[in-house]
């Protein structure tokens, strides 16, 4: 298989840097996300790796081959696109076999390579329809099939899952995963979904404004987000973000109090909880941090999010799903100190206490 690494690569276009000095070394068999939001740079860097963009300046290899100016059909990649770019008028068998029959691939080994991708997929009894028969998830199992018979060296996968329905992309991130597990297949997908990111990567490259964040396993950027930009882009429903002032080491934000912070002092301080670690309790209890009203209850079925108005914001914990508490209703506020991160408002960059 193979390995992907960029070294301090740019791309520009006009005076726009789109991606500016990126380093990373995707490794042999990995399935690596880039995430992050429109125009983040993530969709460019990938496309830099099939040969549809060139490389401004640095250098793209795969293994020790320097892939800059070699043509797309030498790089030996195969991408995945958003739309299933299916030709509507060949079977699905004969969209699958395409990049074969395109190689001048003996008829023998052409519908054996077919015939195995097809059951992988769970294709094999539909190679007879045209794609309008077929539902968005067997498209997008076409699209994967064909990507799939080629062998190549890596998968390249923009955003494959974002045309189908809630219920789909579960079923199709289960079977990406599994799939990717099998083949072993050096894999790049590009999301904006930060569900998708932690369901299928091994590593996330989370993107902003054309630079790499922070790289990690899901786990770590989950637990341990270095910036604000992680840490608010990272969750659902996102980290709670709470401007105010930290005097040694207590944070205090009208209504909020929590000691505890070590021996910080940062004047524009923003204070960082998941809604997991912000718990409900009597509004007349005596060791709560925040005593607010309610602004919104959401039961979602294993749990409930109960929103609260903070100073002009909100705040969002996540209750059991039998909480009973009522628009308006005041409630206090536990937070679990030992959970809580502090960011410099003006670095952006987490400050250890």
């Amino acid at each position: 298989m193979a390995s992907v690494t960029f070294t301090n690569v740019t791309k520009k276009f006009g005076e726009f840097i789109a991606v500016a000095d990126f380093n990373l070394e995707v490794r042999d068999k990995e399935f690596l996300v880039l995430l992050g939001p429109s125009g983040c740079g993530k969709t460019t860097t990938m496309r830099m790796v099939a040969g549809l963009e060139e490389a401004t300046s640095g250098d793209i290899y795969i293994d020790a081959e320097r892939i800059n100016g070699v043509l797309p059909k030498y790089r030996d990649v195969a991408m995945v696109f958003q739309s299933y770019a299916l030709y509507p008028h060949l079977t699905v068998e004969d969209n699958i076999g395409y990049p074969l029959k395109i190689r001048k691939v003996p008829p023998a080994e052409y519908k054996r390579r077919i015939a195995e991708v097809a059951r992988r997929v769970e294709l094999d009894t539909m190679l007879s329809r045209l794609p309008k028969e077929l539902s968005g998830g067997q498209r997008q199992r076409v699209a994967l099939a064909r990507a799939i018979v080629r062998t190549p060296r890596v998968f390249l996968m923009d955003e494959p899952l974002s045309n189908l329905d809630a219920k789909l992309r579960t079923q199709m991130r289960a079977e990406l995963k599994h799939l990717q597990h099998e083949l072993q297949v050096t894999t790049i997908y590009v999301t904006h979904d930060q569900i998708e990111a932690m369901t299928l990567a091994h590593r996330v490259a989370v993107m902003n404004k054309g630079v790499i964040e922070q790289l990690g396993t899901p786990r770590d950027i989950y637990n341990d987000p270095r910036t604000l930009f992680v840490a608010g882009f990272i969750g659902s429903p996102p980290m709670n973000l709470i401007p105010g002032e930290v005097k040694n080491g207590v944070f205090v934000r009208a209504g909020l109090r929590l000691a505890g912070l070590g021996r910080a002092n940062i004047s524009s301080a923003v204070l960082g909880v998941r809604p997991e670690d912000v718990h409900a309790a009597g509004a007349e209890d005596a060791d709560v941090n925040l005593v607010a009203p309610i602004y919104s209850v959401e039961l979602t079925g294993e749990n409930t999010l109960v929103s609260l108005q903070l100073g002009g914001q909100l705040m969002t914990l996540r209750a059991d799903k039998n909480f009973a508490g009522q628009i308006d209703q005041r409630v206090g506020v536990k937070v679990a100190t030992d959970r809580v991160f502090l960011f410099d408002g003006g670095t952006q960059y987490r400050v250890d206490f």
